[in-house]
């Protein structure tokens, strides 16, 4: 539980950030909008390479510099240490680097959700091909969070590696990864934890939580640029060190720009942030709970997505029409519903307009169909 933080100053979070000025964006989840902050990082560092050239050794020294730098401020996002964080170039490319360097002997047990990303699985089925392993995705994609933490706790037993979201990519739903993570580890097994759509929406503390692995985005709730990520392993999980994980090649001006997104959300308050973002999201909910024939998947414990349905409509084609009213949302086809992401730059009147469209969309699909 986090301690009670002062109010988040909305209007000069939302000074910074040019395209909500355009949009009611409502898409954090997919990619957040970018901080002028970042993109004048990003600058910074191309126009340092166009005026002193790319060959020096102060300039190596200087982009090893910002890549300690980068894993320091990342890991106090997730409460890890340092040498603890591998960069990487997002969520997938953690979670693939960890299946890839297990150390699989063939019928292993791979254990995941139905809830996760479609990346995820897939790369989950493409590894257990690779090895011939023992693939189980407990539990069907319907049933509530604790369920599938049951199905999952059970399914520990005899596994080697689980795979598991720590807030799903399609209801937002959190679960319970400190619950599964005792499991597992009880069992001999590990956790490998997406936390694509929790880090910079919740507080997280990797260690609490007992995650061995965590791999988490630079481009969506901590407002970076797209290609950045984070991958925690933690020292009980793996006798190599973080950076084994690590790319060979980063690109120091996409780094530059992950940096200045972390340094601006320490100046604007992480608490704080994470409390706009768990606020915005509870309020989204109500109100769109509160419209006649519109079920929310959303489950009361949630993070910063809520997601619903148009009975009979395509959400696809809902996220279409919201967008032609400069409304950004995401449809989620797996799960025939809508995604809305409150960020902590999210207004209670962008939130009331979003969902009184929704109200008229569901009107008119309601006329349609009579």
């Amino acid at each position: 539980m986090m301690a009670d933080v002062t109010p988040l100053d909305v209007t000069a979070l939302r000074a910074g950030i040019p395209a909500l000025a355009r949009l009611v964006y409502l898409n954090t989840g997919t990619a957040g909008p970018l901080p002028r902050a970042v993109r004048d990082a990003m600058l910074d560092a191309l126009d340092a390479d166009l005026d002193r050239g790319r060959a020096s050794a102060r300039r190596f020294a200087r982009i090893a510099e910002g890549f300690e730098e980068a894993r320091a401020l990342l890991a106090g996002l997730v409460r890890a240490d340092a040498g603890e964080v591998a960069l990487t170039g997002g969520t997938t490319d953690g979670i693939e680097r960890v299946l890839a360097a297990m150390p699989w002997s063939r019928g292993d047990r791979l254990v995941t959700s139905p809830l996760e990303h479609p990346d995820v699985l897939e790369a989950a089925r493409a590894t257990a091909r690779r090895y011939d392993l023992d693939l189980v995705v407990a539990g069907p994609a319907g049933q509530t969070p604790e369920e599938i933490a049951e199905a999952l706790v059970t399914a520990t037993r005899g596994a080697r590696l689980v795979v598991v979201s720590h807030v799903t990519y399609g209801a937002g739903v959190v679960l319970p990864i400190g619950r599964i993570a005792a499991a597992a580890r009880a069992r001999g097994a590990l956790v490998l934890v997406d936390g694509a759509q929790a880090a910079g929406a919740l507080d997280v503390d990797v260690h609490a939580l007992g995650a061995d692995f965590y791999a988490f985005p630079g481009q969506k709730w901590l407002l970076g640029p797209e290609g950045t990520g984070a991958l925690v392993v933690t020292r009980a999980a793996d006798r190599r060190p973080a950076s084994a994980f690590e790319p060979g090649a980063k690109s120091a001006m996409l780094w530059a720009g992950l940096r200045a997104a972390v340094r601006w959300r320490v100046e604007h308050g992480h608490e704080r942030l994470v409390e706009a973002v768990r606020r915005g999201a509870e309020l989204a909910r109500a109100q769109l709970a509160a419209i006649p024939g519109v079920p929310v998947l959303t489950p009361a414990r949630h993070a910063g997505l809520v997601a619903f349905r148009l009975p009979g409509a395509d959400p696809l084609a809902v996220a279409a029409a919201l967008g032609a009213r400069r409304i950004a949302t995401r449809g989620i086809p797996e799960i025939g519903a809508v995604r809305l992401s409150c960020g902590p730059f999210t207004t209670d009147g962008e939130l009331t307009f979003a969902a009184e469209t929704v109200r008229s969309l569901a009107l008119e699909k309601a006329v349609s169909a009579q």
